[in-house]
């Protein structure tokens, strides 16, 4: 079914006239079949990859936050973040009655990652077990967010520029990576998603039911994380350009102001549920303060990193440049040809192409959302992590899925067969990474067992290769290693028997006892290799050196000289395997 993109209905009447056609029941089946397939082939790849990762830098901080509150009806440990994500994180852990470390005496708050590695690391808990279920949710709101795609591009645009966003969205590598972490980034994808087209059609056609779902969904967004606020200027920009178009419209501008009040009103209601019947908001409040600090000062001062390169305050272009590394270069190709599908133009009767048209075409809402958070992000400096752009990323697939599909139409066997060929190759670059999507770098950086040499931390080492590390082990019959661990969790508690080096955190001290033979191998994670974060770069001259193997695409396995184990060699080598508080 195509649909003429820029068909909008002036006046009063709906918003959103488009040409319908009777689909067949045959047809809606095979749109359902083929709209189920992608997301369990995307879920698929979630969950089974998830098993090969070890719990992330803020997952555990999250979970034992949240199991924690439950336990003792106090959500304090973190406090610069809304606590949704906590609640639906940690409850299952919760239920399955862990052992909680003990509270400080006088009720004192404990320090969110002393805290977390001790539940996931010293109290006999299993931190897979742990993980287990929290991440299960971030996967259902993996396959939420794909399925919200589908259907608000199916609504729009019809059902052929549906399947190629849910396609595109469904095999983003950083989708595909934090599916399976229990962590905000992607509910907040989702949550920023459903609130921008919520707001559009509250704009475009007030009413109290669009005013409450649209106040609800802004609230989800702020209760999941607070970098939701560039919610204001996005609905005021929907807004202005629904004002524009109706300059002399007196009936729309009351029941505007009337659907803002109920909006408000929802969303007021359900902030004070989320936290927990505080009609002042105050921890929202204080939350937001410490997150525009946060955000204008950086991430606590800690350097940014691009293409070996680090900046006290960061670079503008972070974000444009970790895009063309972080998505499949089959995916710019799409974008590149999909323009051509946006630009042209509806040349059947009754098309039209005006000013006013245009401003009202059903690509309002991911357009303007794409402008806000992308400028958020440009402006931002948390240049630590692509995930932070992970609200943007669903909005680009849907603009490439109706400009292809718009195309795709008046395309020969042989350009069909082309668009066919780059979403193919966009699969299956996402998935040549399977289980370690957290470090997947695109066909422009083919080294992947380099990639910290464009990217670390979050973008692509986020403590998730402890697994791989304990694997190798076993495999070999190594029964200790030197190991510098870039992440929160405590290595130990997945069975790592270890000679701590300098790491992110100072890992627990398990030296040489005398009498004991030292390690033969040296273990370095990848953040830590660049030398980031760690005081003097102590690893720096290994980055010359050819390592042992690779795990995971963020483990260096390197040779141990006895008389320097902290100077033991660095990465470019074949992988044996293919894998930050805001």
């Amino acid at each position: 079914m195509q649909i003429p993109l820029a068909h909008v209905w002036p006046g009063h009447g709906p918003p959103l006239m488009r040409k319908t056609e009777s689909a067949s029941r045959p047809a809606r089946w095979r749109l359902a079949v083929a709209l189920l397939a992608i997301l369990a082939a995307s879920a698929t790849a979630t969950i089974g990859a998830m098993r090969h990762t070890s719990t992330t830098f803020d997952e555990v901080i999250t979970i034992a936050a949240g199991a924690r509150g439950f336990m003792t009806g106090r959500f304090d440990v973190v406090d610069d973040h809304p606590p949704l994500m906590q609640y639906l994180y940690g409850l299952p852990v919760y239920l399955t009655h862990p052992s909680f470390p003990p509270e400080a005496a006088g009720g004192r708050r404990p320090n969110r990652y002393t805290y977390a590695a001790d539940l996931f690391g010293r109290r006999g808990n299993d931190p897979e077990y742990l993980a287990v279920l929290p991440r299960m949710i971030a996967a259902i709101c993996a396959a939420l967010l794909g399925l919200a795609v589908f259907l608000e591009s199916h609504r729009a645009f019809g059902a052929r520029a549906a399947l190629f966003a849910v396609i595109l969205c469904a095999f983003l590598p950083d989708v595909l990576a934090h599916g399976g972490v229990a962590y905000s980034d992607l509910p907040l994808a989702l949550c920023w998603f459903c609130t921008l087209f919520a707001m559009d059609a509250v704009v475009r056609e007030p009413s109290a039911a669009r005013a409450a779902r649209a106040g609800a969904w802004i609230a989800i967004s702020m209760g999941v994380k607070f970098s939701a606020v560039a919610i204001a200027p996005a609905a005021a920009l929907l807004l202005g350009a629904e004002a524009l178009v109706r300059p002399g419209d007196r009936r729309w501008r009351k029941r505007v102001l009337r659907a803002t009040a109920i909006g408000g009103l929802s969303a007021y209601l359900l902030l004070v549920a989320i936290y927990r019947g505080d009609f002042s908001l105050a921890e929202m409040v204080r939350g937001l303060g410490l997150m525009l600090h946060h955000v204008t000062t950086g991430h606590d001062a800690a350097p940014a990193y691009l293409l070996g390169h680090t900046s006290p305050r960061g670079w503008w272009y972070f974000f444009p440049v970790a895009f063309v590394f972080k998505t499949p270069a089959a995916l710019h190709l799409l974008m590149l040809t999909a323009l051509f599908g946006i630009a042209r133009r509806s040349t059947q009767p009754g098309g039209t192409t005006g000013w006013r048209q245009r401003v009202q075409s059903p690509l309002r809402a991911p357009v303007v959302g794409s402008v806000v958070f992308g400028g958020s992000l440009l402006a931002s400096g948390l240049d630590i992590g692509f995930r932070y752009a992970l609200p943007l990323l669903p909005l680009l697939c849907v603009l490439v899925g109706v400009g292809l599909g718009r195309l795709w139409q008046g395309l020969r066997l042989r350009g069909r067969a082309g668009v066919v060929a780059l979403c193919t190759w966009y699969v299956v670059s996402s998935l040549s990474y399977y289980p370690h999507f957290l470090a997947y770098l695109s066909e422009y950086w083919p080294w992947p067992d380099a990639g910290y040499r464009v990217l670390v931390d979050s973008s692509l080492d986020w403590g998730q290769g402890l697994l791989e590390v304990r694997n190798f082990m076993r495999k070999n019959g190594i029964p200790r290693v030197y190991l510098s661990y870039f992440g929160s969790a405590l290595p130990e508690g997945y069975g790592i028997d270890y000679v701590a080096l300098p790491s992110f955190f100072k890992l627990p001290p398990h030296g040489v006892q005398p009498g004991e033979s030292p390690p033969e191998l040296a273990i370095i994670s990848a953040t830590n290799l660049a030398g980031v974060y760690l005081e003097g770069d102590p690893f720096a001259r290994l980055r010359d050196e050819p390592p042992l193997a690779v795990l995971g695409h963020t483990m260096y396995v390197y040779p141990a000289r006895p008389e320097r184990p902290t100077r033991s060699p660095g990465p470019t080598g074949e992988s044996v395997s293919k894998t930050d508080p805001e």
